[in-house]
C-alpha cells in the first residue's frame, strides 16, 4: 500500500501511467484514485512514491521529479482549511 487506510498500491501508479495517460502526481491523487478528496494527510503521505515511481515509468529526470513534488503538495495545500 501506498499509505496506511487507503487500498491504493504503486502497481495502480504503474498502471495509470502505463494504460491510462497519467502524467503528473497530481492527476494520480486527484482523479486517478481520488485520494486528495478523500484523505488529504493520506495523499501528501503518498506523494513521494507516487513521484518515484512516475519518474521510472515517464523518463523523469530528478529535477522534473522534484517539480513534480513540489507541484503536487501545492495543489493538495487548496484543500486545507
Amino acid at each position: 500500500r501506498l499509505v496506511a487506510g487507503h487500498p491504493v498500491i504503486a502497481a495502480e501508479v504503474v498502471y495509470a501511467a502505463r494504460h491510462e495517460y497519467c502524467q503528473t502526481a497530481c492527476d494520480f491523487v486527484a482523479r486517478r484514485t481520488r485520494l486528495a478528496f478523500l484523505d488529504v494527510a493520506a495523499a501528501e503521505a503518498a506523494l513521494p512514491a507516487v513521484t518515484k515511481l512516475l519518474a521510472k515509468e515517464l523518463g523523469w529526470g530528478r529535477w522534473r521529479a522534484a517539480r513534480e513534488l513540489v507541484d503536487a503538495r501545492r495543489f493538495l495545500d487548496t484543500f486545507k482549511v
